[in-house]
């Protein structure tokens, strides 16, 4: 399996970002995960929400302290170049956040700002 990240957002914010993935560019639903394609990149996209049962119940709480009712988007990707791309374009002006998977959880206007300071920041190395 390809690495994942889980974005999470309040219910106003989750359909905007779900309707601004839709149109990220080329989207089609499958049986279990959508596929976005985007160039040379490709995606697998979970829109169900199904994610959060793979969180512990602590990790639910504190998301649905600070966002309120929610939703999650898992998404898989092949490089975080392409992902990092994607994020750029549709996590802008929304509030939620970004889980790497790779032990960190950032709000979105913090994952912005290390792109703005760090253009080729890898969250899955420790150290960039």
């Amino acid at each position: 399996m390809r690495p994942t990240i889980v974005l999470s957002n309040s219910l106003s914010d989750h359909r905007e970002l779900v309707s601004r993935l839709r149109k990220a560019g080329s989207f089609a639903e499958g049986e279990i995960l959508d596929r976005l394609e985007r160039g040379s990149c490709a995606f697998r996209v979970d829109l169900s929400g199904d994610v959060l049962a793979e969180f512990e119940e602590g990790e639910v709480a504190e998301l649905t302290k600070d966002l309120g009712e929610f939703g999650s988007v898992l998404l898989e990707y092949g490089e975080v170049s392409c992902v990092r791309d994607l994020l750029r374009e549709v996590i802008p002006g929304l509030s939620g956040f970004l889980d790497t998977n790779f032990g960190e959880v950032l709000a979105y206007e913090l994952v912005l700002e290390r792109f703005e300071r760090n253009p080729g920041w890898d969250w899955r190395a420790s150290g960039r």
